[in-house]
């Protein structure tokens, strides 16, 4: 990348106090104007060596790459001051708050390719490294990166989020946005205590993440347990939405008409009136049961009670066939073709039954 500054490992032959104000930078046959500020050392080094951000006066008409190699020269071009190598050809003029830090990243810059690429991916945290921007920092091939990324998802040091191109993502800062994720969660729901969770979007919205960060961290706090993610909404598993007494009756009364079958023959219209309930209200209700698993939610607002289902399904896998037609779950059921079809379609998708023509295969 072309650059005016860069930050670089320095060998000097005469003493950092002896350099002069202005100094050549001869990169293989070309030469450049160059200024020289130094880093404070994190650790003790040997004095003739240091980190130090090279300033051409004028842009650098070639692209440098990680460990590209220079000499420095006097301005008569005679003098040989000292050699270096390129750790970051892509540095931001040097701020006293970052000398520290960046001697650190600099460091790391110092060991061998899997070293460089950790750090790369380290450094930019949450946001995730893309191919492209390992590409302009180093001269690796697509090859070598992919089988150098590998090795360090193996060694438990990253995640590799997608191949074709390359984006990477630390363990580290995996593991710091997952702790991130359940503070949100945590802080939402003591804001929001008669909120049954928050959408995706809304978690995406604060952190500015990439969709498949964001994607794989729930999915594996999920998984891990913590997380729960529902009808597009995400919670803690521990909350529990806090109802009234009333809003408590309303709940077993819904969860009664379910079990008996009312819910295939009430609109959810008439069930918000006859509770005095909002859209919204009604909605969160019935997300309430189906997260506390008495109610299943079939296609096109088609709501069954889990117990009654689970009945049927033990109903199916007992009956000693092998396969089952329309009118035989009919009569097993009691439903009409309206109610029949979509729970068969349901119980395709729940792995009990596999649609084959016109049966289903029982499994």
């Amino acid at each position: 990348m072309r650059t005016r500054c860069f930050d670089a490992f320095i060998e000097f032959l005469v003493p950092k106090e002896s350099l002069p104000s202005k100094s050549l930078l001869a990169i293989g046959t070309r030469k450049f104007p160059a200024s020289f500020h130094f880093y404070k050392g994190l650790r003790e080094e040997k004095p003739e060596e240091r980190f130090a951000q090279v300033c051409a006066l004028l842009p650098l008409s070639l692209e440098l790459k990680w460990k590209s190699r220079f000499e420095i020269q006097g301005i008569d071009q005679e003098e040989f001051l000292g050699k270096g190598i390129v750790l970051n050809p892509i540095s931001e003029k040097m701020k006293e708050s970052k000398k520290n830090k960046d001697v650190e990243f600099l460091h790391h810059l110092l060991g061998d390719e899997k070293e460089m690429i950790l750090a790369l991916v380290e450094k930019v945290g949450v946001q995730g490294l893309k191919e492209r921007e390992i590409g302009q920092f180093c001269s690796l091939d697509p090859v070598s990166l992919q089988r150098l990324s590998q090795e360090l998802e193996a060694e438990g040091m990253v995640k590799i989020l997608s191949f074709s191109p390359l984006f990477l993502l630390s363990q580290e800062s995996f593991d710091f946005l997952c702790q991130k994720i359940l503070a949100f969660l945590s802080q939402f729901h003591k804001k929001h205590p008669q909120e049954l969770g928050i959408i995706r979007e809304r978690i995406n919205k604060h952190f500015d993440l990439n969709p498949k960060i964001l994607s794989l961290a729930l999915k594996y706090l999920a998984k891990a347990g913590p997380v729960e993610e529902q009808n597009g909404m995400v919670k803690l598993t521990s909350f529990e939405l806090a109802l009234t007494p009333e809003e408590e009756r309303i709940l077993h009364q819904l969860e009664d008409m379910c079990f008996k079958g009312e819910f295939r023959s009430v609109s959810l219209e008439e069930i918000q009136n006859q509770f005095h309930l909002s859209p919204q209200r009604l909605q969160k209700m019935i997300s309430l049961l189906i997260e506390r698993k008495r109610v299943v939610q079939g296609k096109e607002g088609f709501y069954l009670h889990s117990s009654w289902l689970e009945d049927v399904i033990q109903r199916i896998k007992k009956s000693g066939k092998q396969e089952l037609t329309v009118s035989d779950f009919k009569e097993m059921t009691g439903l009409t073709r309206k109610y029949a079809i979509p729970l068969l379609e349901l119980l395709d998708r729940m792995g009990v039954t596999r649609r084959k023509g016109p049966v289903r295969e029982i499994l």
